[in-house]
């Protein structure tokens, strides 16, 4: 390669505007280059690391596991939350209803049953004319 190529060569690479395939080239052709850049070449090409064929995929197969986590996290949390508000509600709503006493029980008992005095009284009045399992049919006496 001429010197003039690997001097720019050189220069862009010290400015960090080369290309990767420049590099490449200033590297694989380091014995035409200046002594400093020929330890800095050797030094590259010694501890080169090749990239994975499948990098691309492990790293979007980690980045969906970790939204994945984070999105089941979100849920179990949510749902956690929703089932602590719905017990608080069960809770506040349906508190223990004030027992009655059994006087209590007894006077109320007493009002039904006098509810249903006229209502007996009403159909003693009334004759039934016919009866059967689904119908009931009833006169009107005056």
């Amino acid at each position: 390669m001429k010197e003039k190529t690997i001097e720019r060569l050189i220069k862009k690479y010290k400015e960090g505007a080369s290309t990767l395939q420049e590099e490449q080239v200033l590297f694989d052709n380091s014995e035409n280059s200046p002594s400093m850049m020929d330890a800095w070449a050797a030094f590259i090409n010694q501890n080169k690391i090749e990239v994975p064929r499948n990098l691309n995929d492990r790293l979007w197969d980690s980045f969906q596991n970790r939204t994945t986590r984070k999105r089941r996290l979100k849920i179990k949390i949510l749902s956690a939350a929703a089932s602590v508000l719905l017990l608080i509600a069960f809770f506040i709503g349906f508190r223990e209803q004030k027992q009655l006493s059994y006087k209590e029980k007894e006077v109320l008992l007493n009002e039904a049953l006098n509810m249903f005095v006229d209502y007996e009284q009403e159909i003693a009045r009334e004759s039934i004319i016919y009866e059967d399992e689904q119908i009931i049919i009833y006169t009107h006496l005056e």
